[in-house]
């Protein structure tokens, strides 16, 4: 990698909780514990990255993030300084309580937690055969925050170029069910569906405010858009995050000010350059191969992009993984159920 390049990267954490505590229905012994943030921090650690979006954080996050940047910072084969600053947003609620979080070699700023859908948002659905224009005939679906609230920050290298980095963890495809219904698995599905596609227009909602401000501020600020999105990237909710663009940017046509406001995938630049979008993926599902954990760009970067990494080995394993009972197979290993994905820009730090 070039001495100026940046490197971030998402991991999802798969239920990190302290030991004795319990999720699901499961929890870790000490051993395990210690096995599995040695494992998170050599991943960190040989990605050489400088920042990590991190998602599926448990209750005790505090402890848990210390743990996880001592780890990273024991194995780190670099000489960038140490993890030593990080971020937890506020924790998902349930019974289950697990978070988004950043750690990052640089100083943080402008810390938020974005729980509730932006002012003014909110989806409704219209009642078939009735009168559009009518207001009644439309049912607002009663959403109003995110499942698992967004980590805010902004990344402040030093004498480097800084950016702002959002981590997200959409509703899962897992069903929700209810008793009501008898436990239908296809209902609870489709309900999940609904709940990640309003998520994912409320993310969009945010950015057509957020970006526009950012570049009344300063408009040299690049903003990344990091986490577990549940879903592929020609997806419809992730494609509703990214947005339709105005024009094809390219080297010779500028961005217009639709388009700046929009989203570009760092899976689709590196597609552009060396692979075929069905052999990148980082989560295996029913035999289906999916890229859930992405990473996206504001229109500063592209020109900038060396490459987009995904360590998936792990995920294989986890599939064959043995356990005491399926419970604890579902939900407790020493590894991620997720692969993780960096991405590298160049000129983004200094010589």
């Amino acid at each position: 990698m070039g001495k100026t390049s940046l490197r971030v990267m998402s991991i999802n954490l798969e239920n990190l909780f302290s030991p004795g505590e319990k999720f699901y229905g499961s929890q870790y012994s000490q051993v395990e514990y210690e096995a599995k943030v040695n494992w998170i921090g050599s991943m960190i650690a040989e990605g050489q990255v400088h920042v990590a979006a991190l998602t599926e954080l448990g209750k005790d996050s505090e402890s848990c993030i210390k743990d996880v940047m001592a780890a990273a910072n024991e194995k780190d084969v670099t000489t960038w300084g140490p993890f030593e600053h990080e971020f937890r947003a506020q924790p998902s609620k349930g019974s289950t309580q697990i978070r988004t979080a950043v750690i990052s070699r640089f100083e943080l700023s402008d810390t938020q937690s974005i729980v509730r859908y932006p002012d003014g948002f909110h989806v409704d659905l219209h009642k078939p055969g009735t009168s559009m224009d009518e207001e009644e005939n439309w049912i607002t679906v009663p959403a109003t925050q995110f499942s698992r609230p967004i980590a805010k920050v902004r990344v402040n290298p030093q004498n480097g170029t800084p950016f702002n980095l959002f981590v997200v963890h959409l509703k899962s495809k897992r069903p929700i069910k209810s008793a009501h219904d008898g436990f239908n698995e296809a209902i609870g599905i489709a309900r999940a569906a609904v709940r990640r596609n309003v998520e994912a227009a409320a993310l969009r909602y945010y950015f057509d405010t957020f970006l526009p401000a950012q570049y009344q501020v300063d408009e040299d600020v690049p903003t990344f858009v990091a986490g577990d999105f549940n879903d592929t990237p020609n997806s419809v909710p992730v494609e509703n995050i990214r947005g339709p663009f105005e024009k094809v940017p390219g080297p010779s046509r500028p961005w217009s000010e639709v388009d700046r406001r929009r989203l570009v995938s760092c899976a689709r630049l590196h597609l552009k350059k060396s692979a075929y979008e069905d052999k990148l993926f980082s989560y295996v599902h029913n035999e289906s191969f999916s890229l859930l954990d992405q990473i996206f760009v504001t229109e500063h970067l592209p020109g900038r992009f060396v490459c987009f990494e995904v360590y998936n080995d792990h995920v294989l394993r986890h599939q064959l993984m043995s356990s005491p009972t399926d419970q604890e197979k579902q939900w407790k290993s020493m590894v991620s159920d997720h692969g993780v994905v960096i991405v590298e820009f160049k000129r983004m730090l200094p010589a």
